[in-house]
């Protein structure tokens, strides 16, 4: 007998942790190539299939926690048309790009051995309603976090460094890696080569990124002064900011607010 998905979904959008959705999936609905929008987390509750991430193959079963990065592709499939249920959650914000990298999800994105996590998971799920559901999937991030082991190397613990720092910072127009550089005590070049290469985009464009998120998160909250927006990200210029959002988001700033506010 096929069992239905379960979909519950948040509302609300206060939290630099924001978490869009609690699903339990049980009907191969992601079995098709798709590219992440935002975050996920995933717990394999039963089956055995693939997780197809950025082209690399990955065995999943029962216990396995896994995770897809946002522009990743990905796909997630059971063995042989077999059933595979799992749950998960997407998420974005400040604190999910924290999390990401202080536990070096980037490189270490499959892991095994979890099935002590299914029930809290499976009560969470049934949990989850629309008063309490931002909570619910806070908690079980979180919980599911803390049960990993952050990474001890030198080069993860820098650009670790590099990403706290930022986070703390990025809303300050001087911000850069020449400062990040300074602040920590390495070449600027070495910095930059390096954080390309774990991250895989340059520290302007993962600066930019935030920033516009952070434009995006402010927007989402109500403020509609494009000018305050702008320097309340860290852009000096307001035209500028508005020429980066365009290019980022797939419009302007003064028609992103229109849109949020037909929503609401």
């Amino acid at each position: 007998m096929e069992r239905n998905n379960v979909c519950k979904f948040n509302p609300y959008r206060s939290s630099d942790l924001i978490c869009f959705n609690f699903i339990k999936e049980c009907n191969n609905a992601q079995n098709n190539r798709r590219s992440a929008e935002h975050f996920s987390i995933h717990l394999v509750l039963n089956g055995n299939g693939t997780f197809v991430c950025d082209g690399i193959e990955h065995k999943i079963e029962k216990g396995t926690l896994f995770f897809v990065c946002e522009g990743s592709e990905f796909s997630i499939e059971s063995h042989n048309g077999e059933t595979l249920e799992y749950c998960y959650i997407c998420f974005r914000g400040r604190r999910a790009n924290e999390l990401i990298f202080r536990f070096n999800i980037v490189d270490n994105n499959v892991l095994h051995g979890y099935s002590d996590m299914i029930p809290f998971w499976e009560e969470c799920q049934a949990l989850a309603e629309e008063s309490n559901i931002d909570i619910v999937c806070e908690s079980v991030i979180l919980y599911s976090m803390a049960k990993l082991s952050p990474v001890k190397n030198e080069k993860c613990d820098v650009v670790s460094k590099v990403i706290e720092l930022t986070q703390k910072n990025f809303t300050d127009p001087d911000i850069s890696v020449s400062a990040i550089a300074d602040i920590l005590g390495y070449n600027e070049k070495y910095l930059s080569t390096h954080f390309k290469k774990k991250k895989g985009i340059t520290y302007t464009q993962y600066l930019r990124e935030q920033r516009i998120k952070h434009a995006i998160f402010l927007i989402e909250q109500g403020v509609e002064s494009v000018k305050n927006i702008a320097l309340l990200s860290g852009f000096r210029d307001a035209l500028y900011f508005s020429k980066v959002f365009a290019a980022s988001v797939g419009m302007p700033p003064k028609d992103y607010i229109k849109s949020i506010q037909i929503e609401e």
